[in-house]
């Protein structure tokens, strides 16, 4: 009986230690990370996801900035410091962490990288060519007047959009020149919670040159408010620290866990230009915009 307790508790722990709970937001230097239940460190790296029961080095002449969520906080390890990361925060075994600060919405996604989804079940319509429909395609948003953004069609001198509930009547239909519009006051209210689709349709004068359609939806009220609540704070936070990447990331975690699939791509796209290639960064940027339908992020 107490064996069955002792391997239960065993599994347990494990499993716990397995899970994502934080990363380091920058690495300079000599730093090392010690894996749960591993004796030999690896060389840490910026973005590095750090889980309970890791232990983190820094050597001479080195820092590291981390994100960890069980307690919120975000801070900075010098010099000599070493830190265990545990379920309830983080210990200093030595040195100091300073410029420690709690944050919003600290939640890592569960699956960091996922397999890749079909394109036949993707729910969007090419129906001629190659007209890209970006945003908000195929994702939740949280944005009752959201901005449509579509890739430009060569020759196209206008182009016609239409929004639609799941019914199929048009809530608003409109003509720009340009490769954005946003949904505007004057239509009938998108409602939360709903799903809606949009149509687009490229044109040259009378001639038609493409068209696609896509679907979105809008997050239920309660969550939409904190989804915004949370990407005020975050990107003040970024604003007043533009070098920290630590909200950044959060942002992504924010629209990642929310299902905002584009403005989640858009974070980690952004990501990997300030601190170049991470391999679980990839691989979900990757996911997200298969989910997408994007050949590439936009410029």
């Amino acid at each position: 009986m107490l064996r069955s307790v002792v391997l239960g508790l065993f599994i347990s722990l494990a499993a716990h230690a397995a899970e994502p709970a934080g990363l380091l937001s920058m690495v300079a230097g000599n730093v090392q990370l010690v894996r749960a239940g591993q004796k030999t460190p690896v060389e840490a790296r910026a973005a590095d996801i750090v889980s309970v029961g890791d232990r983190l080095l820094v050597g001479k002449g080195s820092e590291v900035s981390f994100l960890y969520c069980p307690d919120q906080k975000a801070g900075k390890i010098g010099a000599g410091g070493e830190v265990l990361f545990e379920a309830a925060g983080v210990r200093v075994l030595k040195g100091k962490v300073t410029e420690e600060r709690k944050v919003p919405a600290c939640r890592l996604p569960t699956h960091l990288a996922l397999s890749a989804a079909s394109l036949q079940q993707s729910g969007m319509t090419r129906l001629r060519g190659d007209l890209l429909l970006r945003s908000p395609s195929r994702t939740n948003t949280a944005d009752a007047q959201p901005v449509f953004r579509w890739g430009p069609v060569e020759r196209a001198t206008a182009y016609d959009i239409k929004v639609l509930d799941r019914e199929e009547r048009v809530q608003w239909r409109q003509t720009v020149s340009s490769t954005e519009a946003r949904y505007p006051e004057t239509a009938p209210p998108l409602v939360w919670g709903q799903k809606y689709w949009w149509r687009l349709t490229a044109r040259n004068g009378e001639d038609t040159l493409d068209e696609a359609a896509s679907y979105f939806q809008l997050l239920p009220a309660d969550q939409a408010e904190r989804v915004h609540s949370a990407e005020r704070n975050l990107l003040a936070m970024i604003q007043s620290d533009p070098a920290d990447n630590a909200p950044r990331f959060l942002l992504a975690f924010l629209y990642d866990d929310s299902g905002i699939l584009d403005e989640a791509a858009r974070c980690y796209g952004e990501l990997t230009k300030r601190m170049g290639t991470q391999q679980w960064i990839e691989a979900r940027l990757n996911e997200l915009m298969r989910k997408l339908g994007w050949d590439r992020l936009e410029n």
